[in-house]
C-alpha cells in the first residue's frame, strides 16, 4: 500500500500523463510530479519506484499495464482503455461504500448538503446496484438512526464559512431560560454537534469568554466588517476533554467513584461514558469505575438515565447532589400520583 499521500499522487499524476500523452519519458513524468507536488527536485528513481508498484504492488493492487519501447525512451500503457480509475472493487471495499453511501444518504435533506442531494442520491443508487444483484436491498438490513433536522441547520453553511473566513458576527439570540432575544459579538471558532442538536462555540465580546450557542436557538447572523477577529487559540479537543456533552465550565476537574451493575457494566465496557474511565475494584456485584471530570447537566443527565444500574460512589458533595435530583424526582411523582 502506498506509503503517504504524496506516493498516492504521483500515482495519479502518472496515470493521467499515460492517458494524455500516452508516450511518456521518464523526464516528463518527473517533472509532471513535481509539478504537482511543488518539489523540486524529484528523482528519477522514485518515479521508477512507483512504475513497479503500479506494476506489481499486490496491495495496490493496480497491474498496471506500464510498458517500455527503450529505443525511444518512452513508457506507455499496453491496455488503451486502462486507468488506474477503473479497478473494480474487491468485496470489503464495496462493504464500505455502502455503509458510508447509508450514512450519507441519511443527511441529504439538511440544508448544507442539499446542493449534493442529487450526487448524493446517485451514489445510494450506484451502490446499491454495482456489481452483485444482493447488493440491491442494502436498505433492508443497514439501518442508521435517523434524525428529522430541522431548525438551526440552515445556519450551517453560512457559519462555516464566518470561521473559514475568521470574520466577526452579530447574532440575535433567544435561549430557552430568557423571554426575549438578545444580540452578541462573536468571534467563531467551532461547530459541535451533540444529541442531534448542533452548537456554535465562539469568543463573546460582551462576556470576555468562549460561549456556546444552539443554533436552533438563533435567529439572525450578521457579518460585522469593521471588527477585526480575535483569536485567542481556541483548541475544540482540549476545550472538551474534561466533560460528557456540550456545557463547559472553568471548574477543576475532580475524580469521581461510580459503581456499576454487573450488566451496566458490559454497556460502559465498550462505549465508555468519558475517556478517563479506569476500573477502581469489584465490589459485590457491582464494578467501580473512577472518572476524572466537571460534573455538568449532561452528566448527571446520563446517570439519572441509567437509573438504577448505576449509583454514584463519590465525592460526596455530587452525590449529595445526585440525591437531591432523585428525591426531586420521586417528590414530583409523589405530588402528582393521582394525575392521569
Amino acid at each position: 500500500m502506498p506509503k503517504n499521500k504524496d506516493a498516492l499522487i504521483r500515482y495519479r499524476v502518472i496515470n493521467k500523463c499515460f492517458l494524455e500523452k500516452k508516450n511518456v519519458t521518464l523526464k516528463e513524468l518527473v517533472t509532471a510530479c513535481e509539478e504537482a507536488l511543488d518539489i523540486s527536485p524529484l528523482s528519477e528513481r522514485t518515479i521508477e519506484a512507483d512504475i513497479r508498484a503500479m506494476r506489481y504492488d499486490r496491495g495496490l493492487g493496480y497491474n498496471a499495464p506500464i510498458k517500455m519501447n527503450r529505443s525511444k525512451g518512452v513508457y506507455y500503457y499496453d491496455d488503451p482503455a486502462y486507468s488506474i480509475d477503473n479497478i473494480p472493487l474487491n468485496e470489503e471495499e464495496l462493504d464500505s461504500l455502502l455503509f458510508a453511501s447509508r450514512l450519507l444518504e441519511q443527511f441529504k435533506d439538511i440544508e448544507l448538503f442539499r446542493t449534493f442531494k442529487g450526487s448524493i442520491d446517485k451514489l445510494v443508487e450506484a451502490v446499491n446496484v454495482y456489481h452483485l444483484p444482493e447488493y440491491k436491498d442494502i436498505r433492508n438490513f443497514i439501518e442508521f438512526e435517523r434524525v428529522e433536522y430541522t431548525k438551526g441547520t440552515n445556519h450551517l453553511k453560512e457559519l462555516i464559512d464566518v470561521i473559514k473566513n475568521r470574520s466577526v458576527i452579530k447574532i440575535e439570540y433567544h435561549s430557552f431560560t430568557s423571554p426575549r432575544s438578545t444580540f452578541h459579538i462573536l468571534h467563531p471558532y467551532h461547530l459541535k454537534e451533540y444529541r442531534n442538536r448542533w452548537f456554535l462555540i465562539g469568543y463573546n465580546e460582551q462576556f470576555s469568554d468562549i460561549r456556546t450557542y444552539g443554533l436552533d436557538r438563533i435567529i439572525k447572523i450578521q457579518i460585522e466588517e469593521t471588527l477585526k477577529f480575535k483569536d485567542v487559540g481556541f483548541d475544540a479537543q482540549k476545550y472538551y476533554e474534561n466533560v460528557i456533552g456540550i456545557s463547559v465550565s472553568h471548574e477543576e476537574p475532580v475524580e469521581i467513584h461510580i459503581a456499576f451493575s454487573e450488566l451496566q457494566t458490559q454497556y460502559i465496557l465498550s462505549q465508555p461514558l468519558h475517556k478517563s474511565q479506569e476500573f477502581v475494584k469489584k465490589q459485590g456485584k457491582r464494578f467501580v469505575y473512577r472518572f476524572k471530570l466537571v460534573p455538568n447537566y449532561e452528566f448527571y443527565s446520563v446517570l439519572l438515565g441509567l437509573g438504577t444500574e448505576t449509583e454514584l460512589v463519590k465525592p460526596k458533595p455530587i452525590r449529595t447532589n445526585m440525591e437531591k435530583l432523585i428525591q426531586k424526582i420521586a417528590n414530583n411523582y409523589a405530588s402528582n400520583k393521582n394525575s392521569g
